[in-house]
C-alpha cells in the first residue's frame, strides 16, 4: 500500500514541477517577446515567473526528498552496510521528518492561514498569497510521507545514483 501512495506523490509531484518549469518558461519567454519585439514589456510575467519558481523549489525539494537526492552527507553512508546502514538511514529520515514537520507542515499551514485570515493579495496579479504559500505544507506532507516511508522500510528506499542503476542495468542486458 505505501509503494502505491509513494508512486501517487511522485507522479503528483512530477506533473507539478512539470507544470511550474511550463509556466515559468513561458512567462520568460513572452517577457522577452514582448519586451525586445513588441516594445511594451508585460507586467504580469515576473511575478508570475516568481511564483512559479517558488513552487518549483519547494515541490523539487520534496520530490528529492522521495528519491534520497536531498542534500546529505555521504562520507559516512558510504562506510556502512547492512544493519549499520539501515540504522543511519533510520536516523536522518527521523531528523529530516521532523524539521519537515515542524517548519514546512506546521509552520507552512500557519503562514497560509495567516495569509488568507488577512485576504493577503500579490500585487500585480491580486492573487490570494495563501495560494502561492500553499506549497509550503503540500511539500512538507510529502516530506514527512517520504520519511515515514524510509523510517518503516529504509532498505526500499536506495540512494538515486543514476549512472549506477544505468551500469546495472547494462549489465543485466548485455550478454558476459
Amino acid at each position: 500500500m505505501m509503494l502505491i501512495v509513494r508512486r501517487l506523490i511522485d507522479r503528483l509531484l512530477q506533473a507539478g514541477l512539470i507544470l511550474s518549469f511550463t509556466v515559468l518558461s513561458v512567462c520568460v519567454i513572452w517577457q522577452v517577446f514582448s519586451r525586445y519585439l513588441l516594445g511594451n514589456p508585460s507586467t504580469w510575467t515576473e511575478e508570475t515567473s516568481r511564483f512559479a519558481v517558488i513552487w518549483l523549489s519547494l515541490l523539487g525539494t520534496a520530490y528529492g526528498c522521495g528519491r534520497m537526492e536531498h542534500m546529505a552527507y555521504d562520507m559516512l553512508r558510504e562506510k556502512l552496510s547492512g544493519d549499520a546502514l539501515l540504522t543511519h538511514m533510520r536516523a536522518v529520515a527521523a531528523c529530516v521528518l521532523a524539521f519537515s514537520a515542524a517548519v514546512f507542515v506546521y509552520g507552512g499551514a500557519r503562514l497560509v492561514l495567516r495569509a488568507g485570515e488577512f485576504g493577503q493579495l500579490s500585487s500585480t496579479l491580486e492573487v490570494p498569497m495563501s495560494w502561492v504559500y500553499a506549497c509550503i505544507p503540500i511539500a512538507g506532507v510529502c516530506m514527512v510521507f517520504y520519511q515515514i516511508a524510509i523510517l518503516v522500510d529504509p532498505a526500499a528506499f536506495r540512494h538515486a545514483d543514476e549512472v549506477e542503476q544505468a551500469l546495472d542495468h547494462a549489465n543485466k542486458e548485455l550478454p558476459a
